[in-house]
């Protein structure tokens, strides 16, 4: 009975593998990750768990861990099997062109080598994205290099050229004082798709009282200060900025003020006091003060007027609630609320940067915005753009900002990934990249693209980083992984927010993981991208949920760290959390060493 069960066993097996070589290894390409990669991508497109439970129950390898080098995990099941069967094994470990455990290790080790040298004590990189003010602190990058991060990453879609590089100036210049290798990452902002700005208004505010408010009247030049400020006892002292002119008459002259006060429908007077160098007006009476109103001061020779400058324009609040409709659209307008379009008022209107889009969606495609903390569905197809129905937001309405992403799960968006924005900016950032992100990659043509432009000027030596953020990318992920592979330095981003809205955040555990082994399986290093101890980052404090995430971190070969006042800190709690879970995990390998947890004293 035994040696039926090894004789139907040794023949699943011995198809199986005559399958995956006739896919891979007897196809036209050569290299071992691309064979492996199609070895691996065959191998899942079967059910293979049945076949599984009986490899385990012979003690055999089930090949759940074996991504890495799968033809050769098979072969050894088959020899194994072979000589418990009593057949002769020599042919099958004559199969010495099938990539071996060790081979496949230091292939990855290799590779890997991209965000720096290998480091025994953390075999998992730190990158870190730098803030606008990294181009006028250089301080803050020293401390980031100091800490050893090892990449810190521009982010094209922020600032411009001249941030950037003074930013990379400063990583180079840092890293010849520190003697480091810190890498620069630079992200290409790709095809956008954000809000567009809010309208912004003024509003309207009151000053004085009957006990004879103390308003500072203060000069444009002097200074632009808000409506209100604190004074050294801690009260709010109300000011009126006014022209320079006006208020060099005003101090000198020191009399009376005129503000026409809207209420009442006429011009109040009130006295001026200087105290400590400073200008005051003394209003007894409620006045309020709008984006109009003029104030005025009479000499001897003439009356002098001015406007105040110490409105500030506040973008609108525009907060939506489920059930609301609202237009989005390609036109260049600002946002705002209360939108009447053809005689129907909508809650909102806001425009989409990325224009491209309108060409693709169509009515029942779902969208969300800033992070999923709003979604729509498109109803309608108007010439002014998209009609939506709110179908999420907070219970008390949630607010729709400006510069916000965009996604769109249900549209397939044939898009290319390189836009004219990024390569007008291209020749700039290649002479201090050493890795280029691809934002919103979504087929093999995008890494093409960007292969050959770097092969064109002679910088292949800059890593290619494509973003995994949309359904479509996942669909094509073995076609970019097969031309990442055409290259030497590559890697690729699990970019977790965006891909968690276009898969659905309970599908996003088992998304990454699929991830995690295919990018294994073809020997691509791996960054893992994407709110890592975002608590910790902002905060100081994580929470459990963050640093059992931060612990997943371990598979891959980089984590993105985002940025935030507390860095330098989350910089050691992240590197402390991976050195204690490496020691127990190396990838999707459990390291069985030495337990004490439960040890007797």
């Amino acid at each position: 009975m035994k040696k039926e069960l090894l004789t139907n066993l040794y023949n699943e097996i011995k198809i199986l593998k005559d399958e995956l070589v006739a896919n891979s290894i007897n196809s036209d390409n050569k290299n071992p990750s691309i064979q492996n990669l199609r070895a691996y991508t065959y191998l899942r497109s079967k059910d293979i768990t049945t076949l599984q439970e009986k490899l385990t129950n012979f003690g055999l390898s089930s090949l759940g861990r074996s991504q890495s080098c799968i033809l050769s995990a098979i072969n050894q099941d088959l020899i194994i099997v072979s000589a418990l069967l009593g057949v002769d094994t020599k042919e099958l470990e004559s199969h010495d062109n099938f990539l071996s455990f060790k081979e496949s290790q230091r292939i990855m080790e290799e590779k890997a080598t991209v965000f720096g040298k290998l480091d025994s004590d953390l075999i998992t990189k730190v990158m870190v994205t730098l803030p606008s003010e990294a181009k006028d602190s250089p301080s803050l990058i020293r401390e980031l290099i100091a800490t050893d991060t090892s990449v810190l990453r521009i982010n094209t879609a922020h600032d411009d050229p001249i941030a950037w590089g003074k930013m990379a100036q400063t990583i180079q210049e840092e890293n010849k004082l520190q003697n480091k290798e810190t890498k620069i990452y630079v992200d290409l902002a790709g095809p956008k798709n954000r809000t567009g700005k809010i309208i912004k208004n003024t509003y309207p505010f009151k000053i004085g009282s009957k006990e004879g408010e103390k308003v500072e009247i203060t000069s444009k030049i002097l200074e632009n200060t808000l409506t209100k400020r604190e004074s050294k006892d801690g009260k709010s002292i109300a000011s009126l900025v006014v022209e320079d002119g006006f208020y060099e008459e005003a101090f000198k002259h020191q009399d009376k003020i005129f503000i026409q006060d809207v209420e009442r429908g006429k011009k109040q007077s009130f006295k001026l006091i200087v105290e400590e160098g400073k200008l005051f007006a003394i209003i007894d009476k409620k006045v309020l003060i709008l984006p109009t109103t003029i104030v005025k001061l009479k000499t001897k020779r003439e009356t002098l007027k001015s406007k105040l400058h110490n409105f500030i324009a506040q973008t609108e609040i525009i907060r939506l609630f489920r059930e609301d409709s609202i237009i989005i659209t390609p036109n260049e307008i600002d946002g705002y609320s209360n939108y009447n379009y053809e005689g129907t008022v909508y809650s909102a209107i806001i425009n989409c940067s990325n224009k491209e889009i309108f060409n693709y969606v169509k009515i029942g495609d779902n969208i969300f915005i800033d992070d999923g903390k709003i979604g729509c569905k498109i109803v309608k197809l108007l010439p002014i753009g998209l009609e939506c129905n709110v179908f999420l937001a907070k219970e008390q309405g949630t607010t729709l900002k400006e510069e916000k992403g965009i996604n769109f799960p249900d549209t397939d968006l044939v898009i290319d990934a390189i836009t004219p924005t990024d390569k007008k900016i291209f020749a700039n950032i290649v002479e201090y990249a050493d890795i280029l992100g691809i934002s919103f990659a979504q087929s093999d043509k995008d890494i093409k693209e960007l292969q050959d432009m770097l092969k064109e000027i002679n910088k292949e030596s800059i890593a290619i980083v494509p973003k995994i953020e949309t359904k479509l990318a996942l669909k094509n992920l073995p076609k970019i992984l097969e031309q990442l592979l055409q290259g030497d330095k590559f890697a690729l981003m699990i970019a977790r927010g965006d891909l968690a809205i276009e898969v659905g955040f309970d599908n996003l555990p088992y998304v990454q993981e699929e991830i995690f082994n295919i990018c294994e399986a073809a020997h691509v290093p791996v960054i893992y991208a994407t709110q890592i101890l975002e608590g910790k980052m902002k905060n100081n404090l994580p929470s459990r949920a963050e640093v059992i995430d931060a612990a997943n971190a371990q598979r891959a070969d980089c984590v993105m760290l985002n940025k935030g006042p507390f860095v330098v800190d989350t910089i050691v709690s992240i590197k402390n959390i991976l050195k204690t879970v490496h020691g127990i995990f190396h990838k999707n390998k459990q390291l069985l060493s030495n337990c004490k947890l439960w040890e007797s004293n």
